[in-house]
């Protein structure tokens, strides 16, 4: 799931100056980026030694779709806390590992996607004179370079379904780059000139054949674009050699318009709820949002919704790929005192309510609830603008 960075208020460390970059590569540290470029997004954190003895850390969110650098902040002289509360808030939900990287590599990206941000006509995140400098710096990579960055900022693919998932969720998003380096050096592929943009909702996977030179798979792929949903079937041939897995040959075979209605059957899943009332509610979402670091917020209504997102992105090895698949559990604390915790299965809802009895709010929160519900209402319930679940299971005759 494409994971949009919100505007963030958090810790700072130190004092908050102007630029306090050095004018070299003398001051670098060290820098790491997350290894989740197949997924449209790279988290990257940055540590510099400036000329007066301290430390400062900046920590970027780049997108490669629509927006470029799109996320920004930095400390001065942190304590690990601070550090890992930053990075959890910004690339906790990004689902990879950061990797060293270089400081060419750093420089590099960060003019690579300034790019975007220029392309897309992207504002540029606040306090951006502390990188700016960045992007007139003669820095430049070989193709062999280039390519080792990649391999760097990319996860290894384990499976067919691994490869042609990703290679179709960056051909719909139109991220070329990606997905040149998923195809294999000899590629026949009319795929990209021949789908519109849209973001891969769900894809479906099914083998047709397989022999020593590869398989040949057949993809049903549901798209949101922007002339509404639609259905494009494909056939793609994956090889496996030194490189790993690779796309052979990419073809659509034909793309039909669905409605709403269908399109959302194909999305349909069984939902799993637990249902708390909460003791001293703004306490409790105060100690929440600091213990959670990792989850992403966003304010509604009826209240704020804390989603948690899965450690990796094994999701996107399964045969039925969804772009939700990412969610782990959403937690929405309402204006009624009521914490409202769903998942899409319900070995990671008990997962969800351990790690609630293992807080030291847990005392704060009774159980008064837990449904199972086929026809999903979750994300209904937190847009509907109601505080209390049972008064919205009411009005849609939930019983």
């Amino acid at each position: 799931m494409k994971k949009k960075l919100s505007e963030l208020k958090i810790l700072k460390g130190g004092r908050d100056e102007g630029n306090l970059l050095g004018t070299g590569p003398e001051s670098f540290i060290w820098a790491q980026a997350t290894n989740t470029r197949l997924m449209g997004v790279v988290g990257v954190k940055v540590c510099w030694k400036l000329e007066s003895g301290d430390f400062f850390y900046q920590f970027f969110h780049l997108d490669s779709e629509a927006y470029g650098i799109d996320g920004y902040e930095s400390l001065i002289n942190p304590n690990n806390y601070e550090v890992d509360y930053i990075a959890f808030h910004m690339m906790g939900g990004l689902g990879g590992n950061f990797i060293n990287i270089s400081y060419n590599e750093l420089v590099y990206l960060l003019k690579l996607f300034y790019d975007l941000n220029l392309e897309k006509d992207s504002a540029l995140p606040e306090r951006s004179r502390e990188f700016e400098k960045f992007f007139a710096m003669p820095v430049s990579l070989t193709k062999e370079d280039e390519r080792n960055l990649m391999k760097k900022i990319c996860e290894p693919l384990e499976n067919h379904s691994h490869c042609i998932n990703y290679f179709l969720m960056r051909v719909f998003g139109k991220d070329y780059a990606a997905a040149d380096f998923l195809l294999d050096k000899i590629t026949e592929d009319n795929l990209r000139a021949k789908v519109g943009e849209g973001v891969l909702l769900r894809n479906e996977l099914f083998c047709k054949r397989s022999s020593q030179r590869g398989s040949v798979y057949r993809a049903e792929s549901l798209v949101d674009s922007r002339a509404g949903y639609i259905l494009v079937h494909s056939e793609l041939n994956v090889v496996s050699g030194d490189e790993g897995y690779k796309i052979r040959s990419a073809k659509k075979l034909e793309e039909m318009h669905i409605s709403n209605i269908e399109a959302a059957f194909l999305l349909k899943k069984m939902e799993y709820l637990a249902i708390y009332q909460i003791e001293s509610i703004e306490e409790f979402l105060m100690i929440f949002k600091i213990e959670n670091p990792s989850m992403m917020d966003s304010i509604h209504d009826a209240g704020v919704l804390f989603t948690s997102f899965n450690k990796d992105n094994d999701h996107v090895k399964n045969d039925i790929y969804y772009l939700n698949g990412d969610i782990h559990s959403v937690y929405f604390i309402t204006r009624a005192q009521q914490l409202v915790v769903a998942s899409f299965e319900a070995k990671k809802l008990e997962e969800a309510q351990d790690t609630l009895q293992g807080k030291r709010y847990r005392e704060m929160l009774s159980l008064d609830n837990k449904l199972v519900i086929e026809e999903p209402v979750f994300y209904e319930f937190v847009n509907s603008g109601q505080e209390d679940i049972y008064d919205f299971f009411d009005s849609k005759g939930i019983g």
